[in-house]
């Protein structure tokens, strides 16, 4: 606490007559920088070398986002030649580690990244909730209900899209568990997301005019949501899912799925050219023919959802011009309805680790009155939030 910023803001305001409290003061513009937080973050530019220093010392926010991508991880494990040696120490490690630290801490250095949070991105968040706030009526009321436990059918429904294209697309979010439909749309928008790369390298080759317009900023927004989304479903289970256990056995299922197919469809190339890798193994999956449904095919001993991902990046597909927006309100979707079901214990807690975009977007959701956790007066427009530690 004496490092916060109430502590700071009252040094500020406090009278200079006090020779202590001078003392203390200057000690923090030493320590902490001049400005401390009470100078506005400028998003355009990287975090200064005083800001990397607190963040550091006293665990503030990184004001990035943490990727973790399904294909990556494939891949990489696929190519991975461990040690004898290290891989014996993994394994005696999960024996004596219940908590999977250590486990957690290689995978954490091996296959996340991290990417910086811009505020084009925080606007659109924030600009998508606001939206829904002016549906709010009473707390009690279905339509108040339906919009905060919404999880991508809320913007199907409301898209101007063919009711055939909606209800292809709402199958993978109101007839499958939450995790199950993450995990779906994540890899969907990365088979997308690396079809339009694909599509703009031939363009460069043929020297057309590529135009930059706001879907590439709603693909973009689409990328850093899903892969943030995934980190948290592996990496931070207690935030995402009550059934952690399935939700692990599915991405499990999902990426030896994946890494079998790849062993079969790829061949080996230096670790230089593993972005055309990565670009190469999505173009095999959309080439599947996925006429037939992938359960009739492998039955439903295996929990992944590979081949109906590709099924779903199909549909997405032909959506065209709409399809980045539709996906990025899906997105701002899932992530407002985790946040909203995870457990205000948990938020706190990673408070003290420096944040979360998900626990500051549950914070957003507060200040709207959006979630089943707020409650409404009558006679009073305000939300309160009800915190259960």
């Amino acid at each position: 606490m004496v490092f916060s910023d109430w502590v700071a803001a009252s040094l500020q305001e406090s009278s200079r007559q006090n020779f202590c409290i001078e003392a203390v003061k200057r000690w923090f513009r030493f320590l902490l920088g001049k400005y401390l937080r009470l100078k506005r973050i400028n998003w355009q530019k990287e975090t200064s070398c005083h800001g990397r220093a607190r963040q550091m010392l006293f665990q503030r926010w990184s004001e990035s986002l943490r990727q973790y991508n399904l294909i990556d991880y494939c891949l990489k494990e696929r190519r991975r030649k461990i040690n004898d040696f290290v891989r014996k120490l993994i394994n005696f490690f999960e024996r004596w580690d219940p908590e999977d630290f250590f486990k957690n801490m290689y995978e954490k250095r091996t296959y996340v990244s991290k990417t910086r949070f811009t505020k084009p991105l925080w606007d659109f968040i924030f600009n998508e909730l606001k939206k829904k706030s002016y549906f709010l009526e009473d707390p009690e009321s279905n339509i108040t209900k339906r919009i905060y436990s919404a999880r991508g059918e809320w913007v199907l429904q409301n898209a101007d899209l063919p009711e055939s294209s909606k209800l292809k697309l709402m199958h993978y979010i109101v007839d499958v568990k939450f995790d199950q439909s993450l995990i779906l749309w994540h890899v969907a928008t990365e088979l997308c997301y690396q079809k339009e790369k694909e599509k703009e390298k031939e363009k460069e080759k043929e020297k057309e005019e590529i135009h930059e317009d706001s879907s590439s900023d709603n693909r973009q927004f689409c990328k850093e949501m899903s892969d943030y989304m995934l980190y948290l479903l592996v990496m931070q289970p207690t935030m995402m899912s009550a059934e952690a256990r399935i939700s692990e056995i599915r991405f499990r299922d999902t990426c030896a799925e994946a890494t079998h197919f790849f062993n079969r469809k790829l061949d080996d190339h230096g670790q230089e050219q593993f972005d055309q890798e990565h670009e190469k193994a999505c173009t095999r999956i959309l080439e599947v023919n996925t006429e037939v449904e992938p359960v009739a095919v492998k039955g439903d001993k295996s929990k992944s959802v590979l081949f109906d991902a590709c099924i779903l990046a199909k549909e997405l597909l032909k959506l065209r011009e709409k399809r980045w927006s539709v996906m990025s309100e899906v997105w701002v979707e899932m992530l407002s309805y985790a946040a909203s079901h995870c457990k205000p214990n948990v938020h706190a807690a990673q408070l003290n680790r420096g944040g979360e975009l998900i626990t500051f977007v549950w914070l957003l959701m507060a200040h709207f009155g959006l979630g089943d956790q707020f409650q409404r007066n009558t006679d009073d427009v305000r939300a309160k939030l009800i915190v259960g530690i």
